[in-house]
C-alpha cells in the first residue's frame, strides 16, 4: 500500500504544516474501476480517514480523501472559506472520479457525512455512507440559534476557547501527536461563529437532500456521541429510500480512529462491506 500524498486534482500550490492535512490517495497498479471518495469533517483534515481508507484499499478500492477549503493548514485559511467552498470541492472531486471511473461510491463523516447527503442526489454514486452525519430535522434542534451565531458572527471572526489534547484516541497517520498539537492550535481552540453557521446550513440542508438519494445509503451513529448526538444517524435513516442503520453502543464520535478499538474495528468493517456488497453483517 502506497499513500500519495498531495492534491489529486492538480496542483494546489498548499505548504502544509503538518501532515495529517494534506490530501490523500491510494490507487492501485493497474487502478481498479471502483473509487471511493471520502471527505473529512468541519475543523477535520483528511488524516482522519486513513483507516477506512486503507482498508477499501485493500479491499480493492481505489480510494481518494480530498482536503476541504480552509481545513488542514491553518485558522485564518478557515477564516476565508465557508460551506460554498466546502462542498463545491466535494462536487468538483466527484466530477473529476466519475470521468475516469465506472463506479464510484462516497464516505462522509460527520460535515463530511452532511456534504455527502446534499451531494449524493447529483451523483450516479453505487453507494454512500454517513458516517455520524451533520444533519438535523429542523432549526429547532440545532445546537446554537442561527439568528444569535449570525449576529456574533458580525462582531467576532472567531473566539478562543479549551482544547486538551487526548492521546487515547488511536490515530493512524504518521507523525500524529505533532499534527494532533498543531491543528488543535490552529482550529480547535476557537470557536469560528460565520463557519458555523456554514455549518448549521449543511445540517439542514442534508436531511433535505436525504429524501431525493437513489444510492443505497449506510447511516452509521453512536450511542455515546458526544458531538453530533446518536439522533442524526437515525434521522438520516428514517427519511432515505433505500437505507441500513447501524447504531455503535460505546463509540465516541470520531469512531473510524475511535479509543474503543472493537467499536472502531465494528465501523470500518461495516463500512468497507456495505461499500464493497451493500450489507453489513447485524
Amino acid at each position: 500500500m502506497v499513500i500519495e500524498y498531495g492534491s489529486f486534482i492538480g496542483k494546489d500550490g498548499i505548504s502544509y504544516p503538518c501532515l495529517a492535512g494534506k490530501p490523500f490517495k491510494m490507487v492501485h497498479n493497474p487502478p481498479s474501476s471502483r473509487a471511493v471518495l471520502l471527505i473529512h469533517g468541519f475543523t477535520g483534515y483528511p488524516g482522519e480517514l486513513v483507516r477506512p481508507a486503507a482498508d477499501l484499499f485493500d479491499e480493492g478500492f481505489d480510494v481518494f480523501v480530498p482536503r476541504l477549503p480552509g481545513h488542514g493548514t491553518k485558522g485564518d485559511d478557515f477564516l476565508k472559506t465557508d460551506s460554498r467552498d466546502w462542498i463545491g470541492e466535494a462536487r468538483r472531486c466527484a466530477d473529476y472520479l466519475f470521468s475516469i471511473y465506472s463506479e464510484v461510491s462516497l464516505l462522509g463523516h460527520s460535515m463530511g457525512g452532511g456534504i455527502a447527503l446534499i451531494i449524493a442526489p447529483d451523483y450516479p454514486f453505487k453507494r454512500v455512507v454517513a458516517a455520524a452525519p451533520a444533519a438535523v430535522e429542523d432549526k429547532k434542534s440545532l445546537p446554537f440559534s442561527p439568528l444569535l451565531i449570525s449576529f456574533i458572527a458580525l462582531f467576532k471572526k472567531r473566539m478562543k476557547k479549551e482544547w486538551q489534547g487526548d492521546s487515547s484516541y488511536h490515530m493512524h497517520y504518521e507523525n500524529a501527536p505533532g499534527d494532533d498539537e498543531y491543528l488543535g492550535s490552529e482550529y480547535w481552540s476557537y470557536n469560528y461563529p460565520r463557519q458555523l453557521k456554514s455549518l448549521f446550513r449543511i445540517m439542514l440542508d442534508s436531511t433535505e437532500a436525504t429524501k431525493r438519494i437513489s444510492s443505497p445509503l449506510l447511516a452509521i451513529g453512536s450511542r455515546s456521541d458526544q458531538i453530533i448526538g446518536p439522533f442524526s444517524a437515525e434521522l438520516i435513516s428514517s427519511v432515505a429510500k433505500n437505507s441500513t442503520l447501524l447504531m455503535l453502543d460505546g463509540a465516541t464520535h470520531y469512531f473510524y480512529y475511535d479509543k474503543d478499538p472493537e467499536e472502531e474495528e465494528r465501523a470500518v468493517r461495516a463500512t468497507v462491506d456495505f461499500l464493497k456488497c451493500g450489507q453489513i453483517a447485524k
